[in-house]
């Protein structure tokens, strides 16, 4: 079996809700407690959750599937939402908010040989430290995208 790699990850999005914001996303992904691999970016017209659920999805694009995964993230929403809500949206057909991206990390994780989703919260770790700067720096970008919320349906 290949060794496991962790993911540290982090969305920001100051004026959250607010029409015109900009919010960025960061991950670190690392193996044996090096680093291997700096993720960020941002997106104006955004939320909080879509830049968790960014994260995630990004740095895992990054890795080989083969490879079991471990995701630290701060938010609740993103580990709730993909361990414990998912199921439940698939079985009834619909996603209250950010069906696009839920659907993309979904397809994703289930291409994943194992990923655990365990939260981070109020952990002095410096990994998610550098995973919260790297979301302020996708957000710091003048020329970042605004965020589309693309159309989705809901496959089993």
């Amino acid at each position: 079996m290949s060794e496991r790699i962790n993911i540290y990850t982090n969305g920001a999005c100051p004026g959250n809700h607010m029409s015109e914001n900009k919010g960025g996303y960061g991950a670190i992904i690392t193996r044996r407690g090096n680093k291997m691999l700096e993720i960020s970016g941002g997106y104006r017209n955004t939320t909080n959750q879509r830049m968790e659920l960014k994260a995630t999805i990004e740095s895992l694009k990054a890795i080989d599937p083969s490879y079991p995964v471990t995701v630290y993230s701060n938010s609740e929403y993103l580990i709730k939402g993909i361990t414990e809500w998912m199921p439940k949206w698939i079985r009834k057909a619909k996603i209250e908010k950010n069906g696009d991206l839920w659907m993309e990390l979904y397809h994703i994780v289930e291409s994943f040989y194992s990923v655990e989703f365990l939260y981070a919260g109020g952990k002095d770790n410096e990994w998610s430290t550098v995973a919260a700067r790297l979301a302020k720096r996708g957000y710091s970008n003048s020329n970042i995208a605004i965020d589309i919320k693309e159309p989705y349906s809901i496959k089993k």
